[in-house]
């Protein structure tokens, strides 16, 4: 993309990638955290911790290759086209089926708001929610990316302002009475309380993904990329710590709204209305830069012919259209699979999968950073040890992942053969002749 006048800056950039971090769950994590009793906060600890160990490894990746595409991009240098395709097919599929829940989500908050919709008006809001977001993203990354400051500001300005508050109030006894509730040992309870706190750090490379269209990318991406991991990682570790602190453990895991409760014990009065309205920004924001995302991420994989050439096509702001338009259809006929309770169930069900699958994803492009810097003589000293320590979290993670979740959402992987097979047989893969 040549299109200049549509790059952006810092600013934006780690907007997106903190945006993309602080979604929904932020709100109710905590309520699941607390199942595990205050080794939940340890939880949070070594999560954030591997999160920014791969900020960093992403950071230097993307100073490598400061084009649009984004994890693939790693895996494809090291590893060849083939394992590249595979990496970008698992990344898009796993970007637009999760779409839809945020959609969703925020609808959800609304009609805490406004009173019960019917499935029907449910179903219209939620399509209407991700066709303005597209349409919002065809007008170019320069709109996108203001419009994502401004929502993104709208969330974390209170997910912010209220734990830094709520420090000076912390009951200590909250925090040493109910150490580890799981039942199980020390280790393995906290095994999963930082596995189940890892998913709030999914999205950390996006930040990699638009980088043809970054100002000074190989400085800029890698900025963003850790800066943004750096706030959401701080939000979610004081707002854990505060939540903790003023909510008695009975109280928090009663709790359907978590931040709301704990305003109400610091504040006086209900805080019901305002919560819900900053976690709606809070899903508006997210969905918009992962529209952003999953639009490019085909652009990206087109120019190196690993999909059809039609991906790169673009508008006059320099937004790969067909990119964002197919995405966005891809994810609206799963809309309808919250039209029911049995079938929200299978929703969920499909969206676990798709998030597990990025995991996976994660290992393949450590092990890019792993093989890149050995190959160019500078796996030493600090990049060596950022490479055996996500190396290490990383296999973790996929060990302490449910083994039935990893498995189907390899199947995930299976239905990119077709195109894959189709492409090299059409011999518009300019860099490999087998599938």
């Amino acid at each position: 993309m040549s299109h200049s006048q549509d790059k952006i800056g810092l600013i934006p950039l780690t907007s997106l990638v903190t945006g993309n971090l602080v979604g929904s769950g932020v709100f109710m994590l905590p309520v699941t955290m607390a199942l595990f009793g205050t080794i939940s906060l340890w939880g949070w600890a070594l999560a954030s911790l591997g999160a920014i160990v791969l900020s960093l490894i992403f950071a230097n990746l993307s100073s490598r290759q400061p084009k649009t595409g984004g994890p693939y991009l790693y895996a494809q240098e090291a590893f060849g086209p083939t394992v590249g395709y595979y990496i970008c097919w698992g990344y898009w599929m796993l970007s637009w089926i999760s779409n839809p829940a945020l959609a969703v989500t925020a609808v959800g908050y609304f009609s805490g708001i406004m009173g019960e919709f019917s499935p029907v008006v449910h179903f219209a809001l939620e399509i209407g929610i991700v066709l303005t977001l597209t349409c919002i993203n065809l007008f170019g990354l320069k709109l996108t990316g203001r419009f994502g400051v401004i929502i993104t500001s709208l969330k974390i300005i209170p997910l912010g302002i209220l734990p830094l508050f709520g420090l000076y109030y912390i009951d200590w006894g909250n925090l040493l009475t109910h150490v580890n509730l799981s039942g199980a040992d020390f280790g393995p309870a906290l095994n999963t309380a930082t596995l189940a706190a890892m998913w709030s750090f999914v999205g950390l490379e996006t930040g990699t993904v638009p980088a043809g269209q970054v100002k000074d990318a190989r400085t800029i991406v890698p900025q963003a990329t850790i800066l943004g991991t750096v706030i959401a990682a701080t939000i979610y570790m004081i707002g854990a710590l505060v939540i903790m602190g003023t909510l008695s453990q009975s109280q928090l895991m009663a709790s359907k709204a978590p931040y709301s409760d704990a305003a109400h014990v610091l504040f006086g009065g209900s805080w019901a209305i305002p919560v819900a309205i900053a976690a709606i920004f809070s899903c508006l924001g997210t969905l918009n830069g992962w529209t952003m995302i999953v639009g490019r991420i085909p652009f990206g994989a087109a120019q190196d012919g690993l999909f059809p050439n039609f991906f790169t096509k673009t508008t006059s702001h320099g937004t790969p259209y067909w990119g964002v338009i197919i995405s966005s259809c891809c994810s609206l006929p799963l809309l309808g699979l919250s039209l029911t309770h049995s079938l929200m169930e299978q929703f969920n069900f499909i969206i676990d999968v798709a998030v597990t699958l990025i995991l996976l994803i994660y290992f393949v492009c450590t092990l890019a950073y792993i093989k890149l810097n050995w190959k160019g003589k500078t796996f030493k000293g600090v990049t060596a040890v950022l490479g055996l320590l996500g190396l290490s979290f990383t296999m973790w993670a996929l060990w302490a992942s449910n083994i039935k979740m990893l498995l189907l959402s390899l199947l995930l992987l299976v239905f990119g053969i077709p195109l894959r097979l189709f492409m090299t047989r059409r011999g518009n893969n300019k860099l490999v002749k087998t599938p």
